[in-house]
């Protein structure tokens, strides 16, 4: 089992680092970004904020479950990996090119809707452009994830990082081109990603188009569309209603500061890239399902200390001075630093959704992943309706912690019954327990730094006292150590 893990957990931290770069560059260009000399004001990073929320949406739309469907026929299924491949991928570019021409051809009166400005068609036309390329771009990473090339799948994000950091330099801090040099940067890296992509496919590419492949990944992948329709609810409709509840001065603000919360999000997207080709090699071992209750009980003890660790320090590190008297994150959004400890637990619970797939993939039942997701895309947009005109942001930062955990807790339900797993409860309680302690001793005694780095060298002994891990856990943590 612990080899099993292992090798989860080495492909996880390697994904995890290309992952991260995948999305550093919000992160990176912060203080770009939040320095009024280059985006004038909240209200303009509010714009950003709903054009890549526009995007995140539209890419739903653009893959329609087909990536999954590839990767779960990759493995499970009669037909040949070349035939899946070719299939899915030309259905893709039919799709994308179809959306795109749309997107083009309405974009004033998607500027418009979105936006509520007259003026915003050209950022809609550089998206359009932005998601037929990065549609097409994903679907070679599926390749490398199913064979395991974590390496050459975390050198190709690095790599289109570096290039779209270098192209946002160019065009924001040089050419001063607002949000519209960010797309462009994106537009330009997103093409040249493509084209580096290509000769990873052609091998899979060779394979014949056929109609009953196409009728199978359609099958397993349709169901999945309105789920990821609803989970991009979940996981967008906060910052659109924040526009029309609230103002884009404040949606700058909690988008600004919802980036730190979503360094778990980071994680979460690095160990599902592991995860789904990892539950699905296995599934057919003896030991299956205890190998996935032990990797719950590690996921959510390495998500919690992320937690912690983000929540206690967060508001010194976006203090930081940088050359040029800017700081890591602009001085006017400091105030939102409040919403990240809760932005951080929803996607802990996010997490958990993550691991609770395994039953609904090995069954194929995602026709029923539109219940859970549709359910908690219900409670995210009734409680911001609610909970922002009386709380403001940290209102939206509880909607979204609130429909994360009915996501997690009703897809739990179903899968123990599809495809029952012996988690460890014990375990998995007293992490939760101990997180929900941490959380309100922040939030109710607001301590000082002493006293957070005071909780922070107390957990791990806590942990060791009361008997936590287990005798060969410790031993597997020393030949590690022996090994470093």
């Amino acid at each position: 089992m612990i080899e099993h893990i292992k090798n989860l957990a080495r492909h996880s931290s390697i994904y995890t680092i290309s992952t991260f770069m995948q999305r550093a560059l919000g992160f990176i260009m912060l203080p770009i970004y939040t320095d009024p000399s280059y985006l004038a004001s909240k209200s303009q990073y509010g714009d950003l904020t709903l054009v890549y929320t526009f995007m995140a949406f539209m890419n739903i739309v653009y893959l329609y479950g087909m990536d999954s469907a590839i990767l779960r026929y990759f493995f499970l299924g009669k037909y040949k990996r070349n035939d899946v491949y070719s299939t899915g991928f030309k259905s893709v570019v039919v799709n994308s090119l179809f959306l795109s021409f749309i997107l083009f051809w309405f974009a004033p009166q998607l500027g418009a809707f979105i936006f509520a400005g007259t003026h915003y068609a050209p950022l809609i036309r550089v998206s359009a452009a932005i998601l037929f390329f990065d549609s097409i771009g994903n679907l070679p990473y599926l390749v490398l994830r199913a064979e395991e090339k974590s390496l050459h799948y975390s050198a190709f994000r690095i790599g289109r990082f570096i290039l779209e950091f270098l192209l946002n330099i160019l065009f924001v801090v040089v050419w001063h081109k607002g949000v519209m040099g960010v797309l462009y940067a994106n537009v330009i890296a997103s093409f040249l990603n493509l084209i580096a992509l290509l000769p990873w496919q052609m091998h899979y590419l060779k394979g014949k188009w056929s109609a009953e492949v196409f009728k199978i990944l359609l099958l397993f992948g349709l169901p999945i569309l309105p789920n990821g329709l609803a989970y991009l609810t979940v996981e967008v409709s906060d910052k659109y209603l924040m526009r029309v509840l609230l103002n884009k001065d404040l949606l700058g603000l909690y988008s600004a500061n919802y980036k730190f919360g979503s360094l778990l999000l980071l994680v979460v997207i690095a160990f599902r890239n592991a995860w789904q080709p990892f539950f699905l090699k296995i599934a057919k071992q003896e030991n299956a399902r205890q190998i996935y209750a032990r990797v719950l009980t590690y996921f959510t003890l390495v998500s919690t200390v992320v937690i912690i660790f983000g929540s206690f320090v967060i508001d010194y590190l976006v203090r930081l001075p940088l050359p040029g008297g800017k700081t890591v994150m602009g001085r006017m959004y400091w105030s939102g630093t409040k919403i990240i400890p809760v932005i951080l637990t929803s996607y802990l619970f996010y997490g958990l959704y993550v691991n609770f797939t395994v039953g609904i993939y090995i069954r194929k039942k995602t026709k029923y992943m539109i219940i859970f997701t549709g359910l908690a895309a219900l409670v995210n947009i009734g409680s911001n309706l609610y909970l922002m005109p009386h709380f403001g942001i940290m209102g939206a930062a509880f909607a979204t912690l609130l429909a994360y955990l009915v996501m997690a807790v009703s897809i739990f339900v179903a899968n123990q019954k599809l495809y029952y797993i012996p988690y460890e409860y014990g375990r998995v309680a007293f992490i939760l327990f101990y997180l929900a302690a941490v959380l309100v001793f922040y939030y109710a005694v607001e301590p000082g730094l002493w006293l957070r780095l005071a909780v922070l060298a107390v957990s791990p002994i806590l942990f060791w006292a009361l008997h936590f891990f287990r005798q060969e856990e410790w031993a597997a943590l020393l030949r590690l150590i022996k090994r470093a």
